[in-house]
C-alpha cells in the first residue's frame, strides 16, 4: 500500500513536471520567435527575463524579439546583458552585430560579427553578415575577403556570390558584378533580391533591356509578393523608367492600397510617364487621404492640363497660394491660365517666373505676347527684348515687338525691328509689309516703295491666302510714291514727272483689280488724272468717292479746283 501511494505521488509530481515544462515562458517565446510572431514572443521573453534575470539564453531571445520588431535600442540591452553572462556566447555578439548594422554603426557591427566568428568558426551566416557590413562600411577588399571565405565555406550558398557581385557593383564594375549575380542565381532562381540587384547594376550598366527582363521574372516569380512588386516598379521608378515601373508599382498598389507613400509615386511616375489619366486618378486618391499635400494638389494640376482640362487646372492652381510655387509650377499655371483666357493671372505668373529664372527663353516670348495683346505694349518690347537676348534669330518675337514699336509710334525702332526680321528671313510676308508701312510713317517713301515691291512679289507667289487687300495697299503706295516724285519734277522736268504719273496710273489700275470698293485708291486715281489733264477721268473718280464719303475735303477741294459738274 505505501508503494502504491509513493508511485502515485511520483507519477503526480510528473505530470506537473512537463505541464510546467510545456508552459515555460522561454521555450514558448522561442517557438513564436521561430515562426516569425514577434510581438508573441516578446511578450513570453519579457517574463522569461524577468522569471530568470541572469539567462544568458533568454536575455539572448528577447534580444532578438526585439531584432524581429526593428527595435534595436532595446535589442542591444538585452544583447549585452547575455554576453555579460557569457563572454563566449556567439550568438549573442551576432545579434548585436545586426543590431549595429540598423543603426548604421558599421564599426561597432564589424566588432560583434568579428567576435561571433572568433566563438564559433564554423558559421558561415556569421561570415556573410560580417562580408555585408564591411560592405556597408566601404571595406571593399575586407568585403571581399569575407565572402570568398563564405564561398568557400559553403559553394552552394548563393548569398556569397552575391556579396562579391555587390562590391563589383560599388566600384561601379558591371560586368564581373552582373556574372557574379546570375551564377548566384544559378544557385538559387527564385531569389527576388537577387535578380532585383541584378536589374538595378544592367541599368546602371546602360542594359535596359536586360533590367526589364529581370523585373518581368521578379513579377512572375511573386505576383501577389507586395514587396517584390514595389521593389521592382521603385528601381525603375528611381532609375526614370517611368513606363516600365508603371505596372509594378500599379500591382503593388492592388495589393496594398494603404501604403500612401507608394501610392504618391505610382502618381507621379504617371504623370512622369505621361500617362495623365491615371496620373490624374492616382493623385485624386492620394488628396483624398492627404488633403493638405501642396505637392500633390500641384502635380494633380498639371496632370489635368496636360489632360486638356484647363479649367480643372486653373481652379486648383488658384486653391494654393502662388508664393509656394516654383518656377516649373508658375509657367504651369500660366498655360492654364492662359486656356482659360484670365490674362491678368497669366501675366502674373509669367513674370514671377521670368524673374526666378531668366533663361526662360520661351516663356518670355509667350508672356511678351500676352502683354502685347493686352496692349501694354512698352512691358510687351521689354520681354521681346529679353527674347532676343536668349534667341537672336527669332523672327517672330523680332517681327511682334516691330508692331509694338509700330503701335506706338516710334517709327525709327519699328524700322530697325522690321529691317531685322526681313534681313533674317526676306520672304516673311508680315515683315515686308510692315516695313514699308514702317517706312512711310517714317518719311521713307522711295525706301518703302522699294519693300512694296518685294512685298508684291512674295505676295504673288503665295497661293494659300487671298492677299488682295494687302496688294491694293502695296500698289497703291508705289503709285503715291510715284506721284510724289513725278510732282516735285513737273516743273523743270514736266516730260520726266509725266512718266511718273503714267506708271502711278498703271499701278493704281491694278490695285483697283484687286480691291475695287477701297476708296483710297479711287482718291488717288483722281489726283493722278488730274495732274495727268484727264478732267473727266478725274472727276468720276472724285464722284465715286463722295458717294462714299461726303464730307472728304481733299475730293471736295479737288472737285472744286477741276470744275467738276
Amino acid at each position: 500500500m505505501k508503494k502504491l501511494i509513493v508511485l502515485t505521488l511520483t507519477l503526480v509530481l510528473s505530470i506537473f513536471s512537463l505541464k510546467a515544462h510545456a508552459q515555460d515562458p522561454l521555450e514558448e517565446g522561442i517557438g513564436l520567435l521561430q515562426k516569425n510572431d514577434c510581438t508573441g514572443a516578446l511578450k513570453l521573453l519579457r517574463r522569461a527575463v524577468s522569471d530568470r534575470p541572469n539567462s544568458e539564453k533568454a536575455n539572448l531571445y528577447l534580444g532578438n524579439a526585439f531584432l524581429c520588431l526593428n527595435t534595436p535600442d532595446s535589442a542591444e540591452v538585452y544583447l549585452k546583458k547575455a554576453v555579460n553572462i557569457d563572454e563566449e556566447l556567439a550568438p549573442a555578439y551576432y545579434g548585436l552585430g545586426r543590431a549595429y548594422m540598423s543603426q548604421k554603426k558599421y564599426a561597432e557591427a564589424i566588432n560583434n560579427f568579428n567576435q561571433a566568428i572568433t566563438n564559433d568558426a564554423k558559421s558561415e551566416e556569421y561570415v556573410i553578415s560580417l562580408g555585408n557590413a564591411y560592405l556597408a562600411a566601404d571595406s571593399l577588399d575586407q568585403a571581399t575577403q569575407a565572402f570568398y571565405k563564405a564561398h568557400d565555406m559553403d559553394d552552394k550558398d548563393p548569398r556569397a556570390l552575391a556579396g562579391i557581385a555587390d562590391v563589383y557593383r560599388a566600384q561601379n564594375i558591371f560586368d564581373p558584378a552582373i556574372e557574379y549575380y546570375k551564377n548566384a542565381l544559378a544557385l538559387d532562381s527564385t531569389s527576388i533580391e537577387i535578380r532585383l540587384k541584378l536589374a538595378n547594376t544592367y541599368l546602371k550598366n546602360n542594359n535596359g533591356a536586360g533590367a526589364y527582363e529581370q523585373f518581368l521574372k521578379v513579377s512572375e516569380l511573386a505576383p501577389n509578393n507586395p514587396q517584390g512588386q514595389y521593389q521592382a516598379g521603385d528601381l525603375l521608378y528611381v532609375n526614370k523608367r517611368y513606363k516600365e515601373a508603371f505596372p509594378f508599382l500599379q500591382k503593388y498598389h492592388e495589393l496594398d492600397s494603404t501604403d500612401n507613400k507608394a501610392l504618391f509615386e505610382l502618381a507621379d511616375d504617371a504623370y512622369n510617364a505621361h500617362l495623365f489619366d491615371d496620373a490624374v486618378r492616382y493623385f485624386q486618391e492620394y488628396l483624398s487621404k492627404n488633403p493638405n499635400s501642396l505637392e500633390a494638389k500641384k502635380s494633380l494640376a498639371a496632370s489635368f492640363y496636360f489632360e486638356k482640362q484647363p479649367m480643372e487646372s486653373y481652379n486648383l492652381y488658384k486653391s494654393m497660394p502662388i508664393d509656394s510655387m516654383n518656377v516649373r509650377e508658375l509657367v504651369r499655371y500660366g498655360l492654364a491660365a492662359n486656356a482659360v483666357h484670365d490674362t491678368a493671372m497669366t501675366i502674373e505668373t509669367w513674370s514671377r517666373a521670368v524673374k526666378l529664372d531668366t533663361t526662360l527663353s520661351e516663356i518670355e516670348y509667350f508672356l511678351a505676347n500676352t502683354l502685347f495683346a493686352a496692349k501694354r505694349y512698352n512691358e510687351a518690347i521689354e520681354h521681346f527684348q529679353k527674347r532676343l537676348a536668349l534667341d537672336s534669330n527669332d523672327v517672330a518675337a523680332r517681327l511682334n515687338m516691330g508692331l509694338c514699336y509700330f503701335i506706338i509710334e516710334n517709327y525709327q525702332q519699328a524700322v530697325a525691328a522690321l529691317r531685322k526680321v526681313v534681313e533674317l528671313k526676306p520672304d516673311n510676308y508680315q515683315g515686308n509689309l510692315w516695313l514699308a508701312r514702317a517706312l512711310i510713317f517714317d518719311d521713307s517713301l522711295e525706301s518703302a516703295k522699294d519693300v512694296y515691291q518685294s512685298f508684291i512679289k512674295i505676295a504673288a507667289s503665295d497661293t494659300s491666302s487671298n492677299h488682295s487687300s494687302d496688294l491694293n495697299e502695296a500698289y497703291r503706295q508705289t503709285a503715291l510714291y510715284q506721284i510724289i516724285a513725278g510732282s516735285k519734277l513737273s516743273k523743270d522736268r514736266p516730260d520726266d514727272a509725266k512718266k511718273f504719273y503714267e506708271d502711278a496710273l498703271r499701278n493704281l489700275m491694278i490695285a483697283v483689280k484687286y480691291d475695287s470698293k477701297e476708296m483710297k485708291t479711287h482718291a488717288l486715281l483722281a489726283q493722278d488724272y488730274a495732274l495727268m489733264g484727264k478732267i473727266d477721268e478725274a472727276c468720276k473718280e472724285i464722284k465715286l468717292v463722295l458717294r462714299s464719303d461726303p464730307k472728304n475735303d481733299q475730293m471736295t477741294k479737288l472737285q472744286k479746283s477741276l470744275g467738276c459738274e
